[in-house]
C-alpha cells in the first residue's frame, strides 16, 4: 500500500527545488568578481594618448606632445617593466624632458624608459614627453608607438603596445601689433618722445623673421633706438618710399609667445603746435601669413603750445 504524500510536503519540496534552480541560474549568468575575472599573471596594458592642441604638427615640422600610461591588469606582479618608444624618422625628444618619479628613461636613441617592478593591478606613473616632428606634406598621419615588456609571464601581450597618432596641418603665422604708445601724447618743440611697440604671434608656427616697421613721424627728429631683446633696431631710409624709418628685426617669434617690446626715441623738431603727429608701426614676416588685418598699430602725439600745462 502506498502512502499518498502529504500536500504541504509536496509544496515546500517544490519551493526548495524551484530555489536551488533560481540560485545556479544567477550564479551561471553573473559575471564573475574583478579579483576572479583578473588574468592569473601579469598583464601589462599600455595606452597611449597625442595631448591636443599638440596632437598635431604643421607642414613646416614642429613639436608634439604625448603622454603613455602603463598598467598591470594582472593578479601578479610584472618584474623589470621597460617602456620603449618608437618614433617616425626625425623625429626626437626635445631638450627639458623629464623622467617622473620611479622610472629611468634614455631619450637618445634608446628612447627607453625602465620602472622596476609594477605590483598586481598598479599603474604606473605617467608618462608625458614632448617630440619634435620633421617636416611633412599636410594631412599626412604619423605616430608615436609605446611597447611595454617585462621579464615576468604574462597572460597576453596583445595589449602591451599602443600608439599616439599625429596629424600635418597648414602652418600660418598671424602677427598682432597689439601696442603703440608714444610718450608724452601732448608734447611741446624739443620734447623727448618715447615710442613702444608690441608684437604677438596669434599662428599656429614660429614666425622664422619678424620686422616691425616705424616710420619717423614728421617734424620729428630721431634721438635712439635702445636695444631691446630679442629686437635688433636699424635707422636709415625705407627703400620704398624714402622716408626715414626703424626698421626692427627678430628671429623665431614662436606662436602663442608675446617677446619684450621695442623702445625707439624721437625728438619734436619742428612741429607747429596744433598738430597731430601719428605713430605708425607695421609688422611683417617671411613666413606664411594670410590675416594681415591686425599687423598695424598706430599712437598719436599732439603738439602743443610751450605754455601749455600738460
Amino acid at each position: 500500500m502506498h502512502r499518498i504524500p502529504n500536500p504541504a510536503h509536496r509544496r515546500r519540496l517544490a519551493a526548495a527545488l524551484s530555489t536551488g534552480v533560481l540560485v545556479s541560474l544567477v550564479a551561471a549568468v553573473l559575471p564573475a568578481s574583478p579579483a576572479a575575472a583578473a588574468p592569473p599573471a601579469a598583464d601589462l596594458v599600455v595606452t597611449a594618448t597625442a595631448i591636443a592642441p599638440r596632437d598635431q604638427v604643421v607642414d613646416v615640422g614642429g613639436g608634439v606632445t604625448v603622454e603613455v600610461e602603463a598598467r598591470n591588469a594582472g593578479r601578479k606582479s610584472a618584474s623589470d617593466v621597460t617602456l620603449t618608444y618608437g618614433l617616425p624618422a626625425g623625429a626626437f625628444f626635445t631638450d627639458g624632458n623629464a623622467a617622473p618619479e620611479g622610472w629611468a628613461c634614455d631619450f637618445g636613441a634608446a628612447a627607453r624608459c625602465t620602472y622596476g617592478a609594477l605590483a598586481a593591478g598598479a599603474s604606473a606613473p605617467r608618462l608625458r614627453f614632448d617630440f619634435a616632428f620633421p617636416p611633412a606634406p599636410v594631412g599626412t598621419i604619423s605616430a608615436v608607438t609605446a611597447t611595454a615588456q617585462t621579464t615576468s609571464t604574462e597572460f597576453s601581450t596583445a595589449n602591451n603596445v599602443d600608439e599616439a597618432t599625429i596629424t600635418y596641418i597648414r602652418g600660418v603665422t598671424d602677427l598682432e601689433v597689439t601696442t603703440v604708445q608714444a610718450d608724452p601724447a601732448q608734447a611741446i618743440v624739443g620734447d623727448t618722445v618715447n615710442i613702444y611697440v608690441q608684437v604677438h604671434n596669434t599662428g599656429n608656427m614660429t614666425a622664422d623673421e619678424v620686422h616691425v616697421i616705424v616710420p619717423l613721424p614728421t617734424g620729428f627728429s630721431r634721438v635712439e633706438e635702445p636695444y631691446s631683446s630679442p629686437w635688433y633696431c636699424e635707422f636709415g631710409d625705407d627703400p620704398a618710399s624714402g622716408q626715414p624709418t626703424w626698421d626692427c628685426t627678430a628671429y623665431g617669434l614662436v606662436n602663442g609667445y608675446t617677446p619684450s617690446g621695442l623702445w625707439l626715441t624721437a625728438k619734436v623738431a619742428d612741429a607747429v603746435p596744433g598738430e597731430v603727429a601719428t605713430v605708425t608701426a607695421r609688422a611683417t614676416t617671411n613666413s606664411p601669413e594670410d590675416d594681415l588685418s591686425d599687423n598695424t598699430g598706430q599712437a598719436t602725439v599732439t603738439i602743443v603750445e610751450a605754455a601749455t600745462v600738460r
